[in-house]
């Protein structure tokens, strides 16, 4: 039986008085989270928190919908000042196409199965295969102009993973099978090259510039390859794919997690951890979530080592990232240590939504709620620009737009983050319980 808790505000008067004149403008001025002073059931308390995301997740698509199409040339354009407008740089990233391709896919699926949505995925999937796909090397380029022709053919592991990841989904939502077979020979053709036998992952030495000087692995890469091979395996049950994925779940639970329970972020080849050792609390905090979504994929959901590596992993990073006096996370910080990196990005605050519900099934901890229902008042106070609409980059603590600017789309900043995170944590809530 549901346990009954008090649902506590989080805010401080320092933090409500916050007016500085660069703060990020509040569209609905006065909109504050509800607190309640009583004791709810914990089933009422999610149902709101549903609520909040459910919200958030339309507003931000509704931004997206309106302003990311390039409806002259195709794709989504790639970069959008503060109020939508498209503005140069106009090149269009890998990275940032297959993560609007992957968003409009989900939003089909779980929110509007509409033929204007279908519409905005199927001229992604266009776009991204006539002007990125390498149908020699069954890979793709990094980045194209806006008319599509190619700028940076270089083949990287991190971008290639979000064309295998993008084009998964889309195949998955659509029935689009040719979609899934190039992903499938995209996956065949990174683990061909790249595959290390000896040690298990990936090598990174061709994959500038993503390594730390000196490091010939790192963790991020390698995350959204697992991230990527999860869906592959679970749309195609392809045996190579498994044994990948298998390899790479393992690694994150033997090898990238240190006894001081965080994922260390650069390594050499024989996974020997490299340099200084820092903590990334959102890919922390991702990881998280991403191995049990794993571990369900391989069909070992109650695998009681991978359920504890996620449960260590996310919880430290809470404890150590967490703004307890304002909500949401910090950037980065040395293990144990304070946060060094204080600045909220907003893909660190999207993905803390999605790992700390994780984390209250995982440990069956109300703390994690709190903690979620705290970050989700700073997203709706700060991170959500709520006069143009969209998400900031970054936002300092004191609610200040931070050094990146109040731009909202570009090479690194899709609709990806905000919307994952927002929709598959409503749908959590909705599906998944204690």
């Amino acid at each position: 039986m549901l346990r009954r808790r008090l649902l506590f505000s989080f805010l401080s008067a320092g933090f409500l008085a916050c007016s500085a004149p660069q703060t990020a403008p509040s569209r609905n001025a006065g909109a504050a989270p509800t607190s309640l002073s009583l004791p709810v059931p914990e089933e009422s308390r999610l149902e709101a928190i549903r609520a909040r995301l459910d919200r958030l997740a339309a507003d931000d698509w509704s931004f997206w919908k309106e302003h990311g199409p390039d409806r002259e040339l195709g794709g989504f354009h790639g970069t959008l000042d503060r109020k939508g407008s498209a503005i140069a740089p106009t090149d269009k990233g890998l990275i940032q196409q297959t993560r609007h391709l992957w968003s409009t896919s989900l939003w089909y699926e779980k929110k509007e199965r509409t033929a204007e949505v279908k519409a905005l995925s199927d001229d992604l999937y266009r776009f991204l295969m006539a002007h990125f796909y390498d149908a020699g090397a069954k890979e793709f380029h990094f980045k194209v102009s806006r008319s599509g022709e190619p700028v940076d053919t270089k083949k990287v592991l991190y971008a290639n993973s979000f064309a295998i990841y993008a084009l998964v989904q889309y195949a998955r939502v659509y029935g689009a099978k040719e979609a899934a077979d190039t992903a499938l020979a995209c996956f065949r053709a990174i683990d061909t090259r790249a595959h290390d036998a000896k040690f298990g992952g990936y090598y990174q030495e061709n994959d500038p510039p993503w390594l730390t000087p000196g490091a010939q692995k790192e963790t991020n890469t390698h995350l959204h390859l697992m991230e990527a091979f999860s869906a592959l395996y679970a749309y195609g049950k392809d045996p190579l794919v498994k044994q990948r994925l298998e390899e790479l779940v393992g690694i994150f639970q033997t090898k990238i997690l240190q006894k001081e329970g965080y994922a260390r972020k650069d390594f050499l080849l024989d996974w020997s951890p490299f340099g200084e050792a820092e903590v990334s609390y959102g890919h922390d905090i991702e990881t998280s979530w991403l191995l049990v979504e794993s571990a369900e994929s391989l069909g070992r959901a109650e695998d009681a080592g991978v359920r504890k590596a996620a449960l260590t992993i996310g919880s430290t990073s809470v404890d150590w990232g967490f703004d307890s006096q304002r909500g949401g996370m910090f950037e980065e910080g040395p293990p144990a240590g304070p946060s060094v990196k204080r600045e909220k990005i907003w893909w660190i605050q999207a993905e803390a939504l999605p790992g700390l519900y994780e984390l209250y099934l995982l440990s069956k901890d109300a703390k994690y709620l709190d903690r979620l229902e705290t970050t989700l008042d700073w997203i709706e106070r700060h991170q959500v620009d709520r006069e143009f609409g969209g998400w900031y980059w970054g936002v300092l603590e004191d609610g200040r737009i931070g050094p990146h600017g109040d731009g909202k789309g570009e090479e690194w900043k899709a609709a990806y983050h905000d919307l994952r995170a927002t929709v598959l944590t409503a749908e959590w809530i909705r599906t998944r319980k204690q």
